[in-house]
């Protein structure tokens, strides 16, 4: 299937200092979440690749652990499919970002153990330099999305950003939660 084009700025892919390999792999068998590194698999059956313009593209595939009712994809696991596709278009820019917003349309249902595409891309960057970034997915084999999400990401240093998490988070110990 041929995804249509998009339009948007286009960050270039950042190398290494030395030039030898990207700062970072886009592929997710090896770069997984958190949450799926214990299954070592994207548990959205997420396969990513580097696209065209600053854009990623690949595949998605949703178990039954994934269904809603009747057959279809529960929204909350679309929406991280593609929050994790909005996400990868910083990573493959070597840029850490975190997601401060996202919006979703859902225009059809989107099923079940059938295989789908995917493909995000950058937009523009806001007034405050933060990333507009768009996803959408498809049923293989058709142009018309499934759904479409619209997202700001945030660059953040990963040393301060997670060190300040975490000093916030023990501020609040005896907290009830």
């Amino acid at each position: 299937m041929s995804l249509p084009a998009q339009p948007g700025a286009v960050p270039a892919p950042a190398e290494s200092p030395d030039g030898a390999a990207p700062l970072f792999s886009i592929e997710f068998g090896k770069m997984l979440c958190m949450g799926c590194r214990p299954a070592g698999r994207c548990r959205f059956g997420l396969v990513l690749r580097r696209g065209e313009n600053g854009a990623v593209e690949g595949t998605a595939r949703f178990s039954a652990e994934h269904e809603g009712a009747g057959g279809v994809v529960h929204g909350g696991s679309v929406m991280g499919a593609l929050d994790e596709a909005c996400g990868a278009v910083p990573i493959a820019a070597a840029v850490l970002s975190v997601t401060a917003e996202m919006n979703v349309a859902f225009r059809r249902p989107v099923p079940l153990d059938r295989e789908l595409d995917v493909r995000a891309w950058p937009e523009s960057r806001d007034e405050r330099g933060h990333w507009i970034i768009h996803a959408e997915l498809y049923l293989s084999g058709d142009d018309r999305p499934l759904c479409h999400a619209r997202a700001r990401f945030v660059e953040r240093d990963p040393d301060k950003h997670y060190g300040r998490f975490k000093e916030w988070l023990d501020g609040r110990e005896g907290v009830a939660g």
